[in-house]
């Protein structure tokens, strides 16, 4: 089966060659959505052309829009299968095939990567994570130990039932609750994660705002 990597990016450009550089090791169709990065950044991802597929926006839209872009570029170009990855150097290309084995040999239709809960990760994001496990369980019936992952594969058959409207950090919780309401096979595995000291995932902000959506999500 086809398989294509996405990898939505902002401003990731000196350390996006090293995550192409793992990918490619297990992956070879690749794809970079640049989120209007600065000028600096547009450099450095656009000397990637060669061995990967850049596409930009030209102003920032947010990670979920890009995920989107990325999406719709992948299938129209025939994948079966597309991966989702952070362009940071967190996640590591060696957990693509225990991602990609789940999936196809349990007939799945989106297996989601967990990172470890342990002393490495923040504290603020692991009780985030905690408490938005819990919420996604009590209102959509079901757990995934650690929603804000990019790291997750899925089938294109069922994008449009995944498709989430969200732009921003809230994409990853939305294609849970979407999961849920649309009764897909889901499969969850750990894996590796190397937080770096300028970690720019979500913040208390902006899982409160998740939080306010998950509510409009199951209510309205």
């Amino acid at each position: 089966m086809k398989v294509t990597v996405v990898i939505p990016v902002l401003n990731e450009g000196g350390r996006l060659p090293a995550v192409i550089d793992d990918v490619q090791r297990y992956v070879q169709d690749i794809i970079i959505v640049d989120d209007g990065s600065n000028t600096q950044n547009v450099a450095l991802i656009m000397q990637l052309k060669d061995r990967a597929t850049v596409l930009r926006h030209r102003i920032n839209l947010g990670k979920g829009a890009s995920m989107r872009t990325g999406a719709e570029a992948a299938m129209a170009r025939g994948a079966e299968i597309i991966v989702f990855m952070d362009g940071d150097g967190q996640h590591k290309a060696s957990d693509l095939p225990k991602i990609l084995n789940k999936l196809e040999h349990e007939d799945l239709d989106i297996v989601f990567g967990s990172r470890t809960i342990g002393k490495d990760m923040p504290f603020v994001m692991m009780f985030g994570n905690k408490f938005l496990s819990l919420c996604s369980s009590f209102l959509f019936g079901l757990y995934v130990s650690d929603t804000q992952s990019g790291f997750r594969a899925f089938r294109t058959r069922a994008y449009h039932a995944l498709l989430w409207e969200s732009s921003r950090y809230a994409v990853e919780t939305e294609m849970i609750a979407n999961a849920a309401k649309k009764k897909l096979r889901t499969g969850e595995v750990q894996v590796q994660t190397i937080y770096h000291d300028d970690y720019k995932g979500t913040t208390v902000i902006d899982g409160l705002r998740i939080f306010t959506s998950m509510l409009r999500w199951k209510f309205l």
